[in-house]
């Protein structure tokens, strides 16, 4: 069961409007989490879940960065991070040998 959170103390769920006027949050009691959600994705309008217990800028900011918008830079960022680990496997595996 979700439930839409419409107020709260850091004001997460309104500041979760001004990234994008379509993102409400919801507390899914199955799970225990909070959850951010669209109401312009159709079919299903969830978005990400947070990875804390409590609400707050942590939150803003995975929004922001996970934004379809961002999608680019995001798999830029994690072409990267995986060329770097690549390296490092190779390293350690050279001088294994």
């Amino acid at each position: 069961m979700l439930i839409e959170i419409k107020s709260d103390v850091m004001f997460v769920s309104n500041r979760l409007k001004e990234i994008d006027s379509s993102y409400y949050l919801v507390f899914n009691t199955i799970k225990g989490k909070y959850e951010v959600h669209s109401n312009n994705q159709i079919g299903c309008s969830y978005c990400l879940t947070c990875p804390n217990d409590a609400l707050d800028e942590r939150l803003l900011e995975l929004t922001k960065k996970t934004r379809r918008q961002n999608l680019n830079e995001l798999i830029r960022k994690i072409d990267l991070e995986n060329e770097k680990i690549q390296k490092q496997n190779q390293k350690k595996l050279m001088e294994e040998i």
